[in-house]
């Protein structure tokens, strides 16, 4: 039986790949601040406290036994937009907890996923959920705080790939940009004010000509795109976006 760990399951994505991938052949493990409908094992967590988070994770990737398992998947989830702003007007607190929640929480959630699985000989993936804000040509005005996370997230990915290439018993790390998809992180941006956001024309008219797809759509994909783990190039960012205007 193979064993998966989401984070983030209570909505959005999170929430549309626990049930996409869960089968008879699956253990499902998520990782969240509220449960939602989760089905699976769930683990209460807080991503901006680092240190509880790096417990919860620790314990949970223990408690799995996954010395019995077929193949092991860590998907890294959860995020936050953060605050919405020109960099001289962003807080202080509002700087840490966004960073500690986003790059802080990857870091945390890939080492620990290392740490339970460097000795066992099966396949292994570690998949990073980024974004085309990570893209140099993708940086957004007024979201300096999301991009630069998301840019460390995919940097993040790509050196422990490297360090992957020379292990005895490796793991697979990738990014997948899904891409523009309706969460409740859409529906906000598509609410701020051009003084806030000076590109939110084009995301509301991405809404209105149907170029933004269900969670549920982009979780399918997703779930044909690592049904193969072998298949997959480390350290590689796979691209589901249509970024056509």
């Amino acid at each position: 039986m193979r064993t998966i760990f989401i984070t983030g399951v209570s909505r959005g994505l999170g929430q549309a790949l626990s049930k996409a991938l869960n089968d008879s052949d699956t253990r499902l493990i998520g990782f969240g601040r509220t449960q939602g409908d989760f089905k699976g094992e769930f683990h209460s967590c807080d991503f901006s406290k680092a240190q509880l988070a790096s417990s919860i994770f620790a314990s949970a990737l223990k408690e799995a036994d996954l010395s019995r398992a077929s193949s092991i998947v860590f998907i890294s989830n959860a995020g936050t937009l953060g605050p919405i702003g020109k960099a001289q007007q962003l807080d202080t607190f509002d700087i840490e907890q966004t960073i500690t929640a986003n790059l802080c929480g990857s870091t945390i959630a890939a080492t620990q996923f290392l740490r339970a699985t460097e000795f066992l000989d099966v396949p292994k993936l570690f998949i990073q959920i980024s974004s085309g804000a990570a893209l140099p040509d993708r940086a957004k005005g007024s979201w300096s705080l999301y991009c630069a996370c998301k840019a460390g997230q995919e940097q993040l990915v790509r050196a422990i790939a490297i360090e992957q290439d020379a292990a005895d018993y490796p793991s697979r790390f990738i990014n997948i940009n899904p891409g523009v998809m309706e969460t409740a992180m859409q529906v906000a941006i598509r609410k701020l004010s051009p003084d806030d956001f000076p590109e939110v024309q084009e995301f509301i008219k991405m809404k209105e000509e149907g170029r933004v797809p269900s969670p549920d759509t982009i979780a399918e994909r997703i779930k044909d795109l690592i049904s193969d783990i072998s298949s997959l190039e480390n350290g590689k960012t796979y691209t589901l976006a249509n970024y056509k205007k």
